[in-house]
Parts: structure tokens; sequence; C-alpha cells
């Protein structure tokens, strides 16, 4: 369904790369682009791994040239001449905003009166500025705050009382993940999987190396497979060292086509303090691999079904996650069920359905 009216959308994410929000950016330009608008991507920092549609203004490698008091400044007058040249109708920002100076000095000085806030992540302090009366007084007037979760969406408006929020859901490119997803792998004897940006305090990825340690997986020769970067990722690999685990567990860069890790994988891992609405776990279902999850905050407003397409357990307790490893290996029965329901749980989460979300709060 081609948009009415050819409307000029400017997207403003931090990257396009490794984290599930630079995804979700990447391909709302394309399938923005498919309804007819007019793309535009501005990103801060100069890392492009997903595939996207439109012009790209890459901030981040002017910054690398010059990162100095003048250098920002600069940028910031190149950030707003680029909205104001390519006529942009709405912008869509992606990025965490938690700066105090500088979002005020965007949200009043440099974004159009029809932007979209989007907040990926339950703690809803990294998306809003610190001072609650200006908060309030500059989001308040912008076109909606959308948050990817019900659950998100509540919270913002508990604290903020807001008027102008919405719900739409991250969505999933089937066609997409199936065409990447059957590509080959180097060979891999059996293992388990997680990926995204290596940092502790969210990701918890201590637990998970705790929880393989004590699970039956390393006496079975299952091994774990990590996937990403990020500034923690040498705490986990000196973690994995001190555990004797360096036999079973591999860390591997960054991939533009996780997919065909998680399609060759048994299952996939979330171990999380806190997500919005993770991608991670969309793109493991989307291939037909069960997740086992832990009940990080928000987890309520996910798609992991205890038993139906994967395992949900208590946070923080490694006996406990390393318990639902061994009944995914050793319960066929269970597993299999899990296995067979993960793609049609996400039904509802199509890249056209959630594609027509957006249309609709554009064009309104």
């Amino acid at each position: 369904m081609q948009s009415k009216h050819k409307k000029r959308i400017c997207i403003v994410a931090r990257s396009l790369s490794e984290g599930g929000a630079d995804r979700v950016a990447a391909m709302q330009s394309i399938f923005l682009s498919d309804l007819g608008y007019d793309v535009y991507i501005i990103t801060i920092l100069n890392s492009i791994g997903y595939p996207f549609k439109g012009k790209l203004f890459n901030l981040g490698a002017i910054k690398e040239q010059n990162d100095t008091v003048y250098g920002r400044f600069n940028r910031f007058l190149l950030f707003k001449n680029f909205l104001s040249s390519n006529n942009i109708d709405v912008v869509i920002d992606h990025r965490v905003r938690s700066k105090r100076f500088s979002e005020y000095m965007i949200s009043g000085l440099i974004y159009p009166k029809s932007t979209i806030y989007v907040v990926h992540n339950f703690t809803i302090e990294l998306y809003f500025p610190p001072n609650q009366f200006l908060t309030k007084y500059f989001y308040k007037k912008v076109k909606s705050i959308v948050s990817v979760s019900n659950g998100i969406e509540k919270k913002v408006g508990e604290l903020y009382k807001f008027k102008n929020l919405k719900t739409i859901y991250n969505p999933i490119d089937f066609e997409y993940i199936d065409r990447l997803k059957v590509k080959s792998t180097e060979p891999l004897s059996h293992y388990i999987f997680w990926y995204g940006r290596f940092e502790e305090k969210q990701k918890n990825l201590s637990l998970l190396i705790d929880a393989y340690s004590k699970s039956q997986l390393p006496s079975k020769n299952i091994k774990l497979i990590l996937m990403g970067d990020g500034k923690d990722k040498t705490l986990i690999h000196d973690k994995i060292v001190n555990l004797e685990l360096s036999d079973f567990v591999e860390i591997k860069p960054f991939s533009e086509n996780p997919f065909k890790y998680i399609n060759a994988s048994k299952f996939t891992v979330l171990t999380s303090e806190f997500e919005g609405f993770p991608m991670t776990v969309l793109e493991s279902l989307a291939c037909g691999i069960p997740v086992i999850s832990v009940e990080y905050k928000n987890f309520e407003d996910g798609v992991v079904d205890n038993e139906y397409n994967g395992l949900l357990v208590e946070n923080h307790n490694p006996e406990v996650l390393a318990n639902a490893f061994n009944r995914f290996i050793n319960d066929e029965k269970l597993y299999l069920r899990c296995k067979a329901n993960a793609k049609k749980s996400l039904a509802s989460f199509s890249v056209e359905k959630i594609s027509k979300e957006w249309q609709i709060l554009i064009d309104n």
C-alpha cells in the first residue's frame, strides 16, 4: 500500500549496527521507503552494518575527524541544516536521549513539531533528559512518543503524564530472515547462542556464563557461542578463561547476518536485567528456534510463553537457568513442542502489519 502523501521522513539512530534499536531503525527505513515516503537517515556513530534504504547522513564519520568542542558545535549546525535543506516533514528519533543540555537544544532548536520519539527500553530514563519540567515542556508538543511495548507506554504515562503516547511493537521481516538464515556457516558443533551488545549492566552475561558452567551442556559437548561487540567484551572473555571454559565458550565478532547462527543453534538465551521488546527474541522465534529467557523487567509484555515457544525462569539464579538448559537438552518432547510453536507465535508482528500502523501515525 503506497502512501497518499509523499512525506519526507528523517530517521535518527545511534548507528545501523549491533543493537536491536539500530536494526529496527534500519528496517523502518526500508518499509517506509517501500510505502512511498522519501526517507533520510542520520546516524550519530560511524557504524553501518544493517541494510537500509534512503539518503544517509553519517554524522559519526564527521565526529571521528573532529570531536573537539568546535567539532560538536559544527555537527549541531550540520544536523540542523540537513533537516532544513531537505525539507523534512517528520523526524523519527530512535536514539538514547539522556543528556540534558544537548537534548533540549535538539528538541527546541533542531527538530520540527512533527517529531516522533521512540522509547526502546523499559529503563525509560535513558530516553528522556533528567529535568522533568523541561522534558514535559518540550516532549508534550511533539507529534507522538512511541513505545515498543504496552508496559513501557504505561510507565512513561505514569511518570510524565503525556497525552501523545502510542505503542507500536517492533516488526519482523520473515521474508528477509528466511532468506538469510539458510546461508551456510563454517562447520560448528552443537551449540546454544546469544548475540547482542556486551554490556554487563544490562545484558548480565555473567549470569549466562555461570549458568552454562553449572549445566550439563559442557559435559555433553554442547558449546555456547556469544556474538557481538561492546565495552565489556574483555570482562566476559576473562570470566570464561577464569572458569576454564575456553574450550566450550566461543566469542564471535558482530555479524550482519546472525540468523544463520540462530538457525543452526539448539536454542538462544536472554539473560538481561531489563529490555524493551527484545529483537533477539523475535528474531530467534522467527527462525523457528525456541528461547530460554530470564524474567527481565517488563518480561510480562514479551512474547516468550513458558513451555509453548520457550522457557521463562527467574532472574539472577544460575542454578535455575542451568536447569532450564538441561531441560531443553534432556526433554525432547518439550523442546520439539517449543520449536514447533516458535515461528507461528509471531503472527501478529509481521512487517506488513506494523508498517501500516506507522503509516497511520505519520499521515494522521
